[in-house]
């Protein structure tokens, strides 16, 4: 399933008609905070769901679910790949959203078609898009596809993943560092348009409008991030001339946010532009990307990055969360990102997991010590190889129901992310082997 040649979105919508989505994120359930309340709960399902392909770091290297889930994967080309992620990414939340704001309200419904009509009213008749994804001089609808709503559409979304940034090894690779506004935007009007169907147009006015005060504020902000530390490196430029290009902002904006790099800004000379938990986390995480683009992140940069949080309204947890996220995200993705070439600055990645990971799990032992008595073959599992080896078929038990474990407590939910069972054994290793209550011994 080719997705960089004409007619790719009729072949995506049959593939996703032929296997229907789930109802349900595979992170949801998955809590960021131990309130539950605090934030809504779904918003947290789509940031975990997000966190592996990328997406909130700016880069979106892999597709949400298994490759094994699309056959010929690995034969697809980059172009391919990136509309598939961002395509896959897009729907899934857009359906497991609109299920759940709907389940107890109306009989199960086809959320997949809905999704795409709310995308096409996106993309298409959004006025950030100012009406390019229909025709355009170099590349002019035919005759015959003038009302073809999927041809606009998949060419609306090539416009928005296709910036031709070279920021991959792969020739001609094709990534847009703002996709995740895209998608939350998108979501956001599905959310209205359930609430108030006659009002589209208005939200997509006000859409236009937070989009762009949310962009241009990024872009001070990376620049802000960029001077923590004296002076902006060489990667950390180069980083931040690919936000700027994938911006999606007026020349005239872009030239004058880019006046501020001459002089350091502080945080306190901007105001917050309002915006949900999920967008300032995707923000704390785009700048955590510039800091950690050098060399390693700096006194000065770590002063910077606790003022920021406090700035966003985060809390420092979620500061050590990102972090965690961004190592394994570089950790698993920096042999194909061209921005972080130069190894030098990343050989100490593997390593700054295991510390972290030993950290938060000795912070939480005794949490983690509770879950484990809850769980009698987990118990017994964890007793047998302390003197014996496990079969493979136990280690995977073993293996499941930690990270099941893992998941349950907020600030070790990373970890269960694909990538997080890297610290397992740092885990393994922490973990008292004297567990079980007498009586279980006896």
């Amino acid at each position: 399933m080719e997705l960089d040649r004409n007619g790719w979105f009729s072949k995506y919508v049959k593939f996703r008609t032929q296997h229907p989505f789930s109802n349900l994120l595979p992170t949801a359930g998955v809590k960021v905070l131990e309130d539950s309340g605090t934030h809504n709960e779904m918003d947290q399902a789509i940031y975990y769901f997000l966190e592996p392909t990328g997406m909130m770091h700016g880069f979106s290297t892999f597709p949400p679910f298994p490759a094994s889930t699309y056959e010929g994967f690995d034969t697809l080309s980059p172009l391919s790949r990136a509309n598939l992620s961002f395509m896959e990414s897009l729907f899934a939340v857009l359906v497991a959203d609109r299920h759940y704001l709907l389940e107890d309200l109306t009989p199960e419904a086809d959320h997949f078609s809905q999704a795409v009509q709310v995308a096409t009213e996106y993309f298409i008749n959004g006025p950030m898009f100012d009406g390019g994804a229909r025709w355009g001089f170099f590349w002019p609808a035919p005759p015959w596809r003038r009302n073809d709503v999927h041809y606009h559409l998949e060419r609306a979304i090539w416009n928005r993943v296709g910036q031709r940034q070279e920021v991959f090894h792969l020739p001609g690779y094709h990534y847009n560092s703002f996709l995740f506004l895209d998608l939350f935007f998108c979501l956001r009007l599905q959310r209205h348009v359930l609430m108030e169907p006659d009002q589209w147009r208005e939200e997509m006015i006000r859409l236009n409008v937070d989009q762009s005060r949310i962009r241009e504020y990024i872009l001070r902000l990376v620049l802000i991030a960029a001077n923590s530390s004296g002076r902006i490196e060489r990667r950390e430029r180069k980083l931040i001339n690919w936000y700027f290009r994938s911006s999606g902002l007026p020349g005239q904006i872009l030239q004058s946010i880019q006046r501020d790099i001459t002089r350091t800004s502080r945080l306190q000379d901007y105001e917050l532009p309002e915006m949900p938990w999920i967008v300032r986390r995707f923000v704390l995480e785009l700048v955590l990307m510039i800091l950690k683009a050098d060399k390693g992140i700096d006194s000065g940069e770590e002063d910077f990055s606790r003022e920021l949080i406090q700035h966003l309204g985060l809390w420092e947890g979620e500061l050590t969360q990102s972090i965690m996220a961004l190592e394994l995200f570089i950790h698993n993705s920096e042999k194909q990102l061209k921005v972080l070439s130069d190894r030098s600055a990343f050989l100490n990645v593997s390593d700054n997991l295991r510390e972290m990971a030993a950290l938060a799990f000795r912070k939480n032992m005794s949490r983690i010590v509770n879950e484990i008595r809850e769980t009698q073959e987990l118990y017994t599992l964890l007793m047998k190889a302390a003197h014996t080896p496990l079969t493979e078929e136990e280690r995977r038990k073993v293996n499941n129901q930690l990270m099941d474990i893992i998941k349950a407590i907020p600030a070790l939910a990373i970890f269960a992310l694909p990538g997080g069972g890297l610290v397992l054994p740092v885990l393994m290793k922490l973990l008292p082997f004297n567990l079980l209550p007498s009586s279980f011994e006896d």
